[in-house]
């Protein structure tokens, strides 16, 4: 593990309790370290600061916007989303140059789950500066979802090194040219640039433990099974799963799995999201937040993808590929 390391993330209220839970999974699991948060709305930092847990530190959009000349004029330039993704290698450059000297930052998407030691990750980085993971698509889909990169940004780690500090600067200042949600010439958002990582750059390290971001869209490449009560996928335990498009519906947690054409089973239902499923149902009773809304997508798009979204809610539940939420309370 990285002697001194801390993590970042960012997100909206809508997303206040997948954050929470994350952050409670890694203490959980005996990681202590230091959680920058980038608040996207001002409930986010009210809301953290009425909670009191240590260790979460958090940053307003303008501090950030202070600190990266060139950021806030993108605002009326991209959309909402595209902003946000602008500023992901900003926010860790931003965190690190606040840290102690050779601090190691990782940047996790906040709908991530620990149910295993995260030390693993970063061992898995060795002599590493800069750890990517891949997709790992299943054949049946690579072809339609390689237009959003071979590597996820789930989680991408820094070591506090020369070479990652060159990764940083190089991305950050491609994501503040161009940022575009939607996939053109081999780039998407924050996420495509993760590709030109091992080419141009020394010390990257293809993190290889199929543990590690696990995913609807990876989920059906590798058998999944149980040792002792806990998940196993591929033969490696699971590490950390990237809970991508779970959302209340009713009184149901509605996977993404069917998107990926990947129908859950039962070690993926029992021991992943089921236990998932608890987390965000105790958050969401502490915090009483309302699962967040479809956001991408105005006029008919959006219209359209909100339509698409109820549909498959209700194919998922009845097919089984949904747990059962808990009634808030307060």
């Amino acid at each position: 593990m990285s002697a001194r390391h801390a993590y970042c993330t960012f997100f909206d209220v809508g997303y206040l309790s997948r954050a929470m839970s994350l952050v409670e999974s890694l203490r959980r699991h005996g990681d202590d370290a230091p959680v920058w948060v980038l608040a996207l709305d001002g409930e986010v930092a009210s809301r953290i600061a009425a909670l009191g847990i240590d260790g979460i530190h958090v940053i307003e959009i303008a501090e950030l916007e202070a600190a990266v000349p060139g950021l806030a004029p993108l605002k009326s330039e991209r959309s909402r989303m595209e902003y946000y993704f602008t500023m992901t290698p900003l926010l860790i450059r931003h965190v690190m140059r606040r840290s102690e000297p050779g601090t190691a930052v990782a940047y996790l998407d906040a709908d991530m789950w620990f149910f295993d030691d995260p030390g693993a990750v970063w061992d898995a980085m060795g002599a590493g500066s800069i750890g990517i993971i891949e997709h790992r698509y299943p054949p049946a889909i690579e072809r339609r979802l390689a237009k959003y990169g071979r590597f996820n940004v789930g989680w991408v780690g820094f070591a506090g090194d020369e070479r990652a500090a060159a990764c940083l600067d190089w991305w950050s200042a491609s994501t503040l040219e161009w940022c575009g949600d939607t996939p053109v010439d081999g780039k998407y958002a924050d996420q495509g640039y993760l590709d030109q990582f091992p080419g141009r750059f020394d010390g990257v390290a293809i993190l290889e433990p199929l543990g590690m971001d696990a995913a609807p869209w990876n989920s059906s490449r590798f058998p999944w099974t149980e040792r002792a009560g806990r998940p196993y996928v591929g033969g490696d335990p699971l590490v950390f799963f990237h809970f991508h498009g779970v959302r209340r519906l009713g009184g149901w947690w509605v996977t993404s799995q069917l998107i990926y054409r990947a129908p859950i089973g039962r070690v993926l239902r029992d021991l992943v999201y089921r236990p998932y499923a608890a987390a965000l149902d105790r958050w969401d009773a502490r915090l009483q937040i309302a699962a967040p809304p479809a956001k991408r997508g105005v006029g008919i798009r959006g219209l359209l993808f909100r339509a698409q979204r109820v549909v498959l809610g209700v194919v998922s539940v009845l097919s089984g590929n949904a747990v059962r939420a808990k009634r808030l309370s307060a």
